[in-house]
């Protein structure tokens, strides 16, 4: 239209045209400068939680140039938190949780929202995504800032329901807070083999010098490791599929009394036969028995991660060494009563003196179970087995009650 007026020598024509061409160049400058400078800041109240709390998340966003901006920013947000607010749109792999500012000069905004969490898990908000342009809206801009936050959700944890005259231990109020073993690290003496002694403990060097077989002797400490093992199974049967009543069931079974034992000063461990997520990916529930908050911690977060399906059994995954340690106590947790897990408590009575183990009822369907293996379970020396019950359900129940299997 400018050269037009110019050829045609029709001023209004030219003038009217030069008045089109500057919009045009003012917003594409305006359009490339309007996501300059901007700084989008998340801030959780906790970076941690338990299910059914809520948390604070605070939106900052600041113009660090002098140019007005109109911003609009979607965060990304799994479904599984709710954010109580209008301003989130659904969509098919997630949500967005929508603001839009005005934002001058040198302006800061914050905005304040409440998210609840009501499932487990290690939770990723975001990316990012910033949406602007010129004040005429001919050349919208868009950027996408790979800002993500993980909010990790901990298991519910409920009081364990000690069973009156402290008969299954480690559980009951009659128990000691440890038991004696023999200490590999504090030799006491070197003597000659006797019939019961451990081959481990055979002094070869000593054998060698003496000609006789020499074992090893050491003074006796105290144990206080509990390692709970626990079979995320809820089927033998890949095609029935997941139960995730009774999978969620056994995740809080297990935080229960992992917190149940850290509180009372016990070193702690986990290992399972589900699959975890964490910064480093996805690998087999594992920690190694530890004390301290921070390391109970570990551990619901390993709980937190689980996915609904397992990673071969959960024989296999009690073959780690610290599983069966000298002064171990490991404690089984599973849902399943059948020939794997007969099998499972056979292979750790071998290898340590006491096996506890907690079959967790489910409240909506009975679970079926081997009467024949429940009976062997029953009868075999050295292990305590438990009915664990969570009444109303996972969600609802106040506690873990523990009672005699029979």
């Amino acid at each position: 239209m400018l050269v037009a007026g110019a050829v045609l020598k029709r001023p209004p024509v030219t003038v009217f045209g030069a008045f089109l061409l500057g919009i045009v160049v003012l917003s594409k400058v305006l359009s490339f400068l309007s996501l300059g400078e901007i700084v989008y800041r998340r801030r959780f109240s906790s970076h941690t939680a338990m299910t059914g709390e809520s948390v604070e998340l605070t939106i900052t966003v600041e113009n660090a140039k002098p140019l007005p901006v109109p911003l609009t920013c979607d965060d990304e947000i799994p479904r599984s938190l709710e954010v109580h607010t209008e301003r989130v749109s659904t969509r098919w792999q997630g949500a967005d949780l929508r603001n839009r500012f005005f934002l001058g000069g040198f302006e800061t905004v914050s905005r304040k929202f409440t998210v609840n969490c009501p499932e487990r898990g290690l939770h990723t908000i975001g990316p990012v995504r910033l949406q602007s342009g010129d004040p005429f809206g001919l050349y919208p801009v868009s950027r996408v800032l790979d800002d993500k936050y993980r909010l990790t959700v901990y298991p519910r944890i409920v009081p364990v329901e000690e069973p009156p005259q402290g008969t299954l231990y480690p559980f009951g109020t009659a128990r000691a807070p440890s038991w004696l073993y023999q200490d590999p690290s504090m030799l006491k003496m070197v003597r000659e083999y006797a019939v019961g002694d451990s081959r481990r403990h055979v002094d070869w060097k000593a054998t060698a010098r003496s000609g006789n077989l020499q074992t090893r002797v050491f003074d006796a400490t105290f144990g206080n490791r509990v390692v709970i093992c626990l079979d995320v199974a809820t089927s033998r049967a890949p095609w029935e599929g997941v139960n995730r009543d009774v999978f969620e069931s056994l995740v809080v079974a297990a935080a229960s009394c992992a917190h149940h034992f850290a509180a009372r000063e016990f070193a702690v461990g986990f290992t399972s036969n589900g699959v975890t997520q964490d910064t480093e990916g996805a690998h087999l529930a594992q920690c190694p028995p530890a004390q301290g908050d921070s390391h109970l911690a570990h551990i619901l977060t390993q709980l937190a991660g689980l996915s609904y399906y397992s990673f071969g059994t959960a024989l296999m995954a009690s073959q780690r060494p610290f599983v069966t340690a000298e002064g171990s106590f490991p404690l089984v947790i599973t849902a399943l009563m059948d020939e794997d897990t007969l099998a499972l408590v056979e292979s750790l009575r071998k290898s340590v003196l006491r096996v506890a183990v907690i079959l967790v009822d489910s409240d909506k369907r009975p679970l079926p179970r081997d009467k024949d293996a429940l009976q062997v379970l029953l009868h075999m020396p050295g292990v305590t087995a438990m009915s664990g019950h969570l009444r109303g359900g996972w969600l609802d129940a106040e506690s873990l009650d523990l009672s005699p299997l029979v």
